[in-house]
């Protein structure tokens, strides 16, 4: 188990521009852990006694529905809180699961609340990126409706995880971690055949290039212009 270093919480949103107090408190409380990719953090309806914020590599937030199909809300990396309802004591309201294998701070619910009461930057800190949280989820719900084309749906998901996780590269920008057809599925809430379609689709178009689970866009505004189009 990895120690925490106060550069290591400064280059994180949630913890800059503390008390030097705060700090010496969170390096004390909280810990580093390790997960594989495949293993679940936490699943629904699980109790809860930690935060948990990602360090490194990439996790989905998803829900079951009463058909057992999995609908992925989230991809999220670096820098995020993965359950923020602990701020309730009540069970998980969502499952987590290790896309990329991570490493995670954790801090125990009880010890990061007392923190809250001594140090206000640390609640704006949160409030603030909690708010980015729901931001993205409402315009998620706009792009959810089921009048549109699912090759747009899914030229805008692209387009948002470059966004987020892209990286330079010769073929254009490349989203840094590898997507199965199954996990696309599960982030668009569809089959695997139809997002195996809505695929070939932009591939054809040249709007994106898929080659050994790893999508690359040549031109992130093509793609923009093509899933905001009529």
């Amino acid at each position: 188990m990895a120690s925490i270093t106060q550069e290591t919480l400064q280059k994180l949103s949630l913890f800059q521009g503390l008390q030097s107090s705060t700090y010496a408190a969170l390096m004390d409380i909280g810990r580093v852990e390790t997960y594989k990719s495949g293993e679940h953090l936490f699943r629904e309806k699980d109790e809860l006694c930690c935060f948990y914020i990602i360090l490194s590599g990439t996790v989905s937030l998803y829900k079951t529905n009463s058909n057992g199909q999995q609908k992925t809300i989230f991809i999220l990396g670096k820098d995020t809180l993965l359950n923020e309802t602990l701020f309730d004591p009540i069970p998980a309201s969502i499952s987590c699961k290790i896309h990329e294998d991570c490493k995670v701070l954790v801090f125990y619910r009880t010890d990061l609340i007392r923190l809250f009461q001594q140090d206000f930057r640390l609640v704006q800190n949160f409030t603030n990126h909690l708010s980015k949280r729901i931001r993205r989820l409402y315009r998620q719900l706009k792009n959810s409706t089921s009048i549109i084309k699912i090759e747009k749906k899914l030229a805008a998901k692209l387009w948002k995880l470059a966004q987020d996780y892209g990286m330079p590269h010769e073929k254009g920008t490349m989203i840094n971690f590898p997507i199965t057809i199954t996990s696309l599925a599960d982030l668009l809430g569809s089959y695997r055949e139809t997002v195996s379609r809505a695929l070939k689709i932009l591939v054809e178009k040249e709007l994106i290039i898929y080659e050994h689970k790893y999508i690359f866009i040549p031109d992130p505004s093509a793609l923009s212009i093509f899933f905001k189009s009529p």
